[in-house]
């Protein structure tokens, strides 16, 4: 594999499009196996009737309280086990920090220092953000930019 780069020639795999590829398989691995350890349940439903898809809520809500706390604790330690940095750099990399982060501002910045130290979350920040732009460029191009077109 190598990285990604305009004009790849035709033998050689991009990484990123190999994760984006492989990312759906490894998605529903994770969630089966969160299922099957009773932290997620699977719910079908279907789309007029007639499309399946699955939801994925909470087995056991306090589980997640549980989680929460862990997570509380560790911030207030200032991460300092590999684990709990690895688990805050991956919550900023995704856009979470906001949502968890119990110290503020100073602590989202601390949060965000930690992804450029664990590769893991590094790549995974670099494709939520290209992910974004891709986004962002589509509903600009669909004429989606939500604009009233004046006062």
């Amino acid at each position: 594999m190598r990285a990604s780069a305009v004009g790849t020639v035709s033998g050689d795999t991009d990484t990123r499009r190999w994760v984006r590829q492989t990312g759906r398989y490894v998605q529903e691995l994770c969630l089966e196996h969160l299922v099957r350890r009773s932290v997620l349940r699977r719910e079908t439903h279907r789309f007029l009737g007639l499309l399946p898809y699955h939801r994925h809520p909470a087995a056991d809500p306090a589980l997640s309280l549980a989680v929460r706390d862990r997570f509380v604790a560790a911030e207030a330690a200032g991460f300092p086990d590999p684990r709990s940095r690895t688990l805050a750099a991956l919550v900023s990399a995704v856009g979470l920090s906001g949502a968890v982060a119990r110290g503020g501002l100073r602590q989202r910045w601390a949060m965000y220092s930690l992804v450029t130290e664990e590769w893991t979350a590094e790549a995974v920040y670099r494709n939520v953000r290209q992910d974004r732009a891709n986004r962002n460029r589509r509903s600009h191009i669909s004429g989606g930019g939500g604009s009233s077109g004046g006062d």
